[in-house]
């Protein structure tokens, strides 16, 4: 009788442990090729790498989309469990529990026509240059003040696309970008005579993340021990292909 209640105990403990972990996770909108919507499905790189990660540790996930400012409110309430892809600040730290391991890097790079031979180390060497931007862009405040100072030029449009044909056409020496939106386009359009310089301006982490609120904590160690195999077995490679020209 007594090895019955305690076998029942053990498989409601069990069945509890696994109730915890069905995650209720959101990402930020619309932003190709990280997290995007498809014929009503949420796709993208982020998106195929925290299934992947969820599925090997047996966790059952529900994603929403909604605007950044929400999600940190709900992160803070605990109405969330998890969000991705997030920055780590002093702010969020107190209240959100992040991975060690990225989800992914998100950098701003420089995108050169094929075999105009320019080479970035720093921003002096963007001197004489003309750079394509989108209007409203957030760049670096190093590259806004190099730029204020007359190193280099820039010419505006309204969209990303738009740069990288200009770019194609021979009608500018550079197009910044970050380096996963540029190789999506470069994908999207079939774009082949472009290639990413190697030298990022900036690079900023930015991982998935749980609400303290709703005690997941435990969750941490395991999917960073999932997002390093994928990127040490090719896994995250292969993600990347589909999305983005390399």
């Amino acid at each position: 009788m007594i090895a019955r209640y305690t076998s029942l105990l053990l498989l409601l403990l069990i069945s509890n442990a696994h109730a915890l972990d069905k995650l209720s996770c959101a990402a930020t909108g619309e932003f190709p090729p990280l997290h995007f919507i498809e014929n009503n499905t949420l796709k993208g790189m982020d998106v195929d790498l925290f299934h992947q990660a969820a599925k090997n540790l047996n966790i059952e996930v529900n994603i929403v989309t909604l605007p950044l400012v929400r999600i940190l409110r709900k992160m803070k309430e605990g109405s969330l469990d998890c969000m991705f892809a997030a920055f780590k600040t002093p702010d969020r730290a107190i209240y959100m529990d992040f991975t060690t391991v990225p989800i992914h890097v998100s950098s701003l790079v420089f995108f050169e026509k094929t075999n105009s031979k320019i080479k970035f180390n720093s921003l002096k060497d963007l001197h004489g240059l003309v750079v394509g931007l989108v209007r409203g862009f957030k760049t670096s405040e190093a590259f806004d003040k190099a730029l204020n100072q007359g190193l280099f030029k820039v010419e505006f449009v309204n969209d990303f696309e738009q740069n990288f044909h200009k770019l194609s056409r021979g009608r500018l020496d550079l197009v910044l970008v970050n380096r996963y939106v540029g190789g999506n386009i470069l994908k999207k359009h079939n774009i082949n005579n472009i290639l990413p310089l190697p030298i990022p301006l900036i690079a900023q982490p930015a991982f998935l993340t749980f609400s303290k609120k709703t005690q997941h904590a435990h969750l941490v160690p395991l999917f960073d021990t999932e997002f390093s195999k994928a990127m040490n077995d090719g896994r995250f490679r292969k993600i990347e292909n589909k999305y983005i020209a390399n």
